[in-house]
């Protein structure tokens, strides 16, 4: 089920064909640099996603949007896998969503780490109509909060010493996005460049 297709890339809802490519991409040190999870084993990405895969079938038969969606990033001339990218729910706060990206190391550098935050700000306020959207990262992830400001996210806090993985401990920088702060246009403009979900077979 393809969602959207941008100038370079095509989103997808993630399935279970999807999750070894992402466990490839998980289990490499270079991806997982600035995660507090990983390198990871097969074993232990697919347990993650196995489950989230599953939610998005049970919704998508269904005809509803997934509770925490999870989609694949090719790109669209060759088709290869890109990353992934995902909304979660924030527990006890109905329309706030955690955003997560990671992008493979051999497409590093293209922009499409912002392509992709920037398809997750369309996905979590026009489809899912939710009101904000919560970002984080290690403090050293440059690249990473770059792309959150690019796409309009105000740093808003440090949690100290909140991670400790690979032998040392990092601070979490906080960052949000409410639909508030995003303009009619702007809104309007990411539903036109991105559009709605639409199903292979309506594919023209």
């Amino acid at each position: 089920m393809v969602i959207t297709m941008t100038t370079g890339l095509t989103f997808t809802y993630l399935t279970r064909d999807d999750v070894p490519a992402v466990a490839g991409m998980l289990a490499k040190e270079s991806v997982c640099e600035w995660m507090f999870f990983g390198p990871n084993t097969p074993e232990t990405t697919e347990g993650y996603f196995l489950p989230l895969v599953e939610g998005i079938e049970v919704a998508l038969t269904e005809g509803r949007n997934p509770e925490c969606p999870v989609f694949t990033i090719r790109e669209k001339e060759t088709g290869a896998f890109v990353g992934q990218c995902a909304l979660l729910p924030v527990e006890f706060s109905p329309g706030a969503y955690l955003i997560g990206y990671q992008i493979d190391e051999p497409f590093w550098g293209k922009g499409y780490g912002t392509e992709a935050c920037e398809f997750l700000v369309h996905a979590g306020f026009n489809l899912l109509g939710g009101y904000r959207l919560n970002g984080d990262c290690a403090e050293g992830n440059v690249a990473s909060v770059r792309v959150m400001e690019k796409c309009g996210f105000v740093e808003e806090g440090r949690q100290r010493k909140y991670w400790h993985a690979r032998g040392g401990y990092h601070d979490r920088l906080l960052f949000g996005l409410l639909r508030e702060d995003l303009t009619k246009g702007r809104l309007a403009a990411l539903g036109e460049r991105f559009g709605e979900p639409q199903r292979d077979d309506q594919r023209t």
